[in-house]
């Protein structure tokens, strides 16, 4: 470890005190680096292993903590002193914990990266490459590269996942616990109906990820029509959806009528068919002229008010005739 060691001392009041001079290299943190990494670039620096550090540090063996959870039996006047940063700045550099969540928005592992910022700080990653809805680097703007990207990805399903995205991270960031399930529950569907996998926001398939971003954007803006459009046409899938959904019963069924809805399709128009004008709940009435009106008001003045209908009809439909014969 070069340079640094550790000193004991027993004070008076007889707890043990531990001494630990700071690392003779260190490394600073890029903006947004995950705690991890950063460890991982210190080792490298001083010419250690990650293990042999961490068990300087005071941070146990095995994986690098990550999470702020995992920093808790940590001593912090230790590890401060050691890498000369303060618990806040150490804090910053950590993951949320979102185990208690109905969603896992937070990957475990480095499901995506930024080529350039790892080219121009090798070994480095960023904390916010590790959540879902990241699309872009916050470092330098360049797009995110998956484990396994798609080839062919259309403009589609790009902006739906990019909705999708901000969505997730509008509902994280205000921890709407029920939206969450919401969304939980679109993901179980998808993974019950085999289209997509365990983790789909953080796959290291690009394609499943932007597919399960793309079922968040309609879950959380329309629901009914996004799960509608998911099992269009697969009457199977929809008794599954009924068996595991058995105390939605009634959501499930207007679900599935919305999928019936779906699959009627309105005949073609030709160019010079012009659109339909929008329905609206008010029945439609005809438009009357004010010679038709004039018309029926004289019929009933010559017939009485008490005349047979179609006698009323008749007579202000000859008066009408008449008077636009005239007015020709």
């Amino acid at each position: 470890m070069g340079e640094a060691r550790l000193e004991y001392s027993a004070p008076a009041h007889g707890r043990v005190r531990v001494n630990v001079n700071p690392l003779p290299r260190r490394p600073p943190p890029v903006p947004d680096e995950l705690f991890s990494s950063w460890i991982g670039r210190l080792a490298r620096a001083n010419h250690c292993s990650v293990e042999e550090l961490c068990g300087y540090l005071g941070l146990g063996q095995g994986r690098v903590p990550e999470r702020m959870n995992d920093l808790g039996q940590v001593n912090w006047a230790r590890l401060s002193r050691a890498v000369e940063q303060t618990r806040d700045d150490i804090a910053a550099m950590t993951l949320p914990d979102t185990m208690h969540l109905p969603v896992q928005y937070v990957s475990n592992d480095d499901f995506q990266v930024c080529i350039n910022c790892m080219v121009q700080t090798p070994g480095v990653i960023l904390r916010h490459w590790r959540f879902a809805w990241s699309m872009t680097c916050e470092n330098c703007g360049r797009p995110l590269k998956a484990r396994h990207p798609a080839d062919g990805l259309s403009h589609r399903i790009s902006v739906r996942a990019a909705q999708g995205a901000l969505a997730l991270k509008e509902v994280a960031d205000a921890k709407h616990i029920r939206r969450l399930r919401r969304i939980d529950r679109t993901l179980h569907l998808l993974k019950m109906l085999g289209l997509t996998h365990a983790a789909p926001l953080t796959s290291w398939s690009q394609w499943e990820r932007f597919k399960a971003l793309a079922a968040v954007e309609l879950c959380t803006t329309r629901p009914l029509l996004g799960a509608a459009i998911i099992l269009k046409g697969n009457d199977q899938a929809l008794r599954e959806v009924c068996r595991s959904f058995h105390l939605h019963r009634r959501v499930v069924d207007r679900i599935g009528q919305l999928s019936i809805d779906l699959e009627r399709r309105l005949p073609r128009r030709t160019k010079n068919q012009s659109v339909p004008e929008k329905r609206t709940h008010q029945p439609r009435r005809p438009k009357v002229s004010e010679s038709a009106i004039a018309a029926a008001r004289q019929a009933i003045s010559e017939l009485g008010p008490h005349a047979d209908r179609q006698a009323l009809l008749a007579r202000a439909d000859a008066i009408w005739e008449r008077e636009s014969c005239v007015m020709r």
